[in-house]
């Protein structure tokens, strides 16, 4: 299938959210997104009359500090709730995070921050139904798994354990029942591990707001010893020497900043290179991991940060246990049971 704007556009009205003829819908985006926020519109409507649309900046200036009321008089009354704006820093704990508690309360929400036209061009383009075959195949490997091991040509050599208390979450892109929601572009399945010992070397995409600056990692690797699950600080080393200061002080800001809280492995099957954009890097097909909270709310782990940087190794060879699954960024499908992806 040629790929098209449009689409894209397709993928998240009709596939992701499945939104339904007799459903409603509330649209949110903002002027630098207004684009992708019309093409969700032009198909919202194509499905149902009941359709709301909203520009953030004819309500405030940005950041918000709040949900104009409305906009959440909207998203109490609908089935689905889109979000595609560009994320501005403040936001997600005054309107973004409460707009989605707001949006499962009464339906489902698709929460695409930072969404571009890059994205809807790259991982939009996705069949989100492979996505979700792959992600549930891997998913029921990693958890009949005990261990996991990953290697890359740059140097990452980690030795992973997981505990049957923590769970795997699988993240697909298919939101289609009251109470979910999810980032698009999806793809993806996660666990905080048990425990975790050895060497990450980043040189793909750093995350938080280190991506915006630093772009990608290439040039430039972060090498992390690891050791009972938390980064030796002092030994982290880079040769952008502001990189390497900005980094070492945020897993500083916290008792549990520099603990491994999230082990993840990229199933966007659709992305064939890293953008710097952490919103669908951390979908690329390999292994991330993030330090800082282990979304508790999901995973089940007993512990939490303010935090949550993700880090992303290109090249990953991937084994659980005796079963590989990637070879230098490539999925053996032979090894999932899959044919056809």
């Amino acid at each position: 299938m040629e790929k098209t704007f449009e689409q894209a556009g397709r993928t998240i009205v009709e596939t992701c959210s499945q939104l339904l003829y007799n459903e409603k819908a509330t649209i949110i985006t903002d002027r630098e997104t207004i684009k992708i926020g019309t093409i969700i519109r032009k198909f919202a409507e194509e499905i149902t009359p009941k359709v709301n649309f909203h520009i953030l900046e004819e309500y405030d200036q940005r950041p918000l500090n709040h949900i104009p009321k409305e906009i959440k008089d909207d998203v109490k009354r609908s089935d689905v709730t889109y979000y595609a704006a560009q994320a501005k820093q403040g936001e997600l704990q005054k309107f973004r995070g409460p707009l989605v508690e707001q949006a499962i309360i009464s339906g489902r929400e698709i929460h695409m921050p930072n969404i571009n036209s890059k994205i809807m061009m790259t991982g939009m383009q996705a069949d989100y139904y492979k996505v979700a075959s792959l992600t549930y195949a891997i998913m029921g490997i990693a958890v009949n798994s005990k261990s996991a091991k990953v290697i890359t040509p740059n140097g990452t050599d980690l030795k992973v354990r997981f505990s049957n208390k923590l769970k795997w979450v699988p993240d697909t892109g298919l939101l289609w029942y009251k109470g979910m929601w999810g980032n698009l572009p999806a793809g993806e399945v996660f666990t905080c591990p048990e425990s975790i010992e050895g060497i990450m070397v980043v040189d793909g995409t750093l995350g938080d707001f280190f991506n915006e600056k630093y772009g990608n990692l290439e040039d430039t690797p972060i090498s992390i010893p690891i050791k009972n699950s938390r980064a030796i600080v002092d030994e982290i080393s880079c040769d952008n020497s502001d990189l390497l200061s900005e980094f070492k002080e945020y897993l500083r800001n916290d008792k549990n900043g520099n603990k491994v809280g999230e082990f993840a492995c990229g199933t966007n099957i659709a992305l064939n290179d890293l953008i710097s954009n952490l919103l669908q890097d951390e979908k690329f097909p390999g292994v991330h991991l993030a330090f800082g909270s282990p979304l508790p709310h999901k995973t089940g782990a007993d512990w939490n940060s303010p935090g949550h940087v993700d880090g992303i190794m290109k090249n990953c060879s991937l084994w659980f246990d005796e079963t590989q699954i990637l070879k230098q960024g490539k999925f053996l499908m032979e090894n999932l049971a899959i044919n056809n992806l």
